[in-house]
C-alpha cells in the first residue's frame, strides 16, 4: 500500500464459505462451494462492486461480511478486527458498523411501523432517549432528501424509489463504516435508479462510508464503482480498478459480461464474446478452471489445473491464456 492509498477498512483473504447438502436418501451429502478462496481489498470510503451471473457466491458475500454467517475458512479484517475468528461477544460489538440495504423496498421495511419507528428502532435497541432518537431519524430524513412531515407516514404510503432511501437512511443511523448494497436499484426505474444512485455517491462523499455494491447491471457499476471483483461459480476470476477492467478485461469471462452490456457510446461497444451454456451445477463443478466449459478460449490445461489469481496489466486474473487472449 503506497502513503497515497486509502486506509483498507476491509480486507478478505482466502475466504471460503462450504455448505452440506443432501443429494437424497441414499446418496449422502455433498459440499458446495459457495466462496472458495476469495481475497479483496476495500479502502475506506471506496466502492467495491462485486459482479457476475446468479449462483456465482455475491450473496453468500456478503452473508460473511456483515457477519450473518461465519466463513468456513480464510480471514476476514474489518478495521483489523478479525471478524472470521471473532466470538459472539465480538461480532456483537462489530455489527454496527457494517449494515445492509437489500434489494426489494417494498419487503425490507416492516409495513406495521412508521418510518419514524423503523428509522429509531437501531437507537432504541442500543438504549439512546426518544427525544435524541427522534432529532436523529428526522435529521437523516432531511439527509436522504425526505421531508419532515413524512416522519409518522407508513411505508405503503411511498413510492419504490422513497422506499429505497428511507432504508437506506436506516441502514445508516449508527452510523456505520461499511454498507452492503444487495441490487439496491434493480427494482427502481431507470430514471429512479440515477438518483438513488447520485445519492449513494452523495452520502459517501459526506460521511466517508465504503459501499460493497452487488450488482448484475454492469451501466450501473460503470456509474458508482471505484474497483471491481468478477466472481463465477464461487471464485474470483477477476479483480482491480474500475478503469483497467472495463477499458482491458482480461478474463474471457468478464469480457462476455461486458459485451452483453448494452450501451449508447461505439467506443464502449465489444465484439460480442461466444457464452456458451449454462452456469455449472456448485453440487458438481468441473475440473480445472470453472469456466473453461463455455470458455471460447479452452485448451487442456484449463480443464486439469485451476488458475491462481495473478497480476496481469493493472489487475489480477484467474486464467490461464490471459497473454494470448
Amino acid at each position: 500500500m503506497t502513503a497515497a492509498s486509502p486506509p483498507a477498512l476491509l480486507e478478505a483473504r482466502g475466504l471460503a464459505r462450504h455448505y452440506a447438502v443432501s443429494r437424497g436418501l441414499f446418496r449422502g451429502k455433498a459440499v458446495v462451494r459457495a466462496l472458495d478462496g476469495v481475497s479483496f481489498t476495500l479502502g475506506a470510503g471506496r466502492t467495491l462492486a462485486v459482479v457476475g451471473e446468479s449462483g456465482c457466491g455475491k450473496s453468500t458475500l456478503a452473508r460473511q461480511v456483515t457477519m450473518i454467517e461465519i466463513p468456513t475458512a480464510g480471514s476476514l479484517l474489518l478495521d483489523g478486527d478479525d471478524v472470521a475468528h471473532a466470538d459472539a461477544a465480538a461480532r456483537k460489538r462489530l455489527r454496527p458498523r457494517v449494515q445492509m440495504v437489500f434489494q426489494n423496498p417494498y419487503a425490507s421495511l416492516n409495513p406495521r411501523k412508521t418510518v419514524g419507528a423503523l428509522l429509531e428502532e437501531p437507537l432504541a435497541i442500543r438504549g439512546e432517549p426518544a427525544a435524541a432518537r427522534r432529532e436523529a431519524a428526522l435529521a437523516m430524513l432531511a439527509r436522504v432528501g425526505l421531508r419532515p412531515e413524512q416522519y409518522g407516514r407508513f411505508p405503503h404510503m411511498f413510492s419504490g424509489g422513497q422506499r429505497q432511501r428511507i432504508a437506506v437512511a436506516r441502514a445508516l443511523m449508527l452510523h456505520p463504516r461499511l454498507v452492503v448494497l444487495d441490487e439496491p436499484v434493480s427494482a427502481l426505474d431507470v430514471s429512479i435508479q440515477a438518483q438513488v444512485l447520485n445519492l449513494l455517491m452523495d452520502l459517501q462523499q459526506a460521511l466517508g462510508i465504503a459501499y460493497l455494491f452487488i450488482s448484475h447491471n454492469l451501466q450501473v457499476v460503470r456509474h458508482i464503482a471505484d474497483d471491481v471483483l468478477v466472481m463465477y461459480l464461487g471464485r474470483a476470476v477477476e479483480y482491480g480498478g474500475k478503469a483497467a477492467v472495463f477499458a482491458r478485461p482480461a478474463h474471457p469471462y468478464t469480457r462476455a459480461l461486458l459485451a452483453s452490456t448494452p450501451s449508447l457510446q461505439p467506443a464502449l461497444r465489444r465484439a460480442r464474446v461466444p457464452l456458451a451454456g449454462e452456469l455449472p451445477s456448485p453440487l458438481d463443478p468441473p475440473a480445472g478452471c470453472p469456466f473453461h466449459p463455455r470458455c471460447p478460449f479452452v485448451v487442456d490445461r484449463c480443464k486439469v489445473e485451476v488458475p491462481p489469481l495473478r497480476p496481469f496489466r493493472g489487475v489480477t486474473v484467474a486464467c490461464h491464456r490471459a497473454e494470448q487472449i
